[in-house]
């Protein structure tokens, strides 16, 4: 399995707005795609970054997701609420 982690620093205004984003379009968009295994938005229990962790059966499948039209436009709508964000990819064991 191929796992996304997206360490993000949120825009201190904007949480409630990205939680609300990811908890809608973009989890009913990612959910649908093939490959398609977890997607979950972990909110930091003290100051710090957010994590967006993405899992799909393989890396083609994940590029194929993010190649499409709807990746592009709900990942804007995550974005939007982002001071920056760093990868980190992993396989599992």
């Amino acid at each position: 399995m191929f796992v996304l982690h997206v360490k993000i620093r949120m825009k201190p205004d904007a949480l409630p707005s990205a939680e609300r984003v990811f908890c809608g379009p973009f989890k009913a968009a990612i959910t649908a795609q093939p490959g398609f295994r977890d997607a979950q938005l972990l909110r930091p229990t003290e100051a710090g970054e957010y994590v967006l962790s993405i899992a799909f059966e393989n890396q083609a499948l994940q590029q194929q997701w993010v190649a499409t039209d709807l990746h592009g436009e709900v990942w804007r709508q995550m974005e939007q609420h982002f001071d920056g964000y760093n990868l980190a990819a992993f396989t599992t064991v």
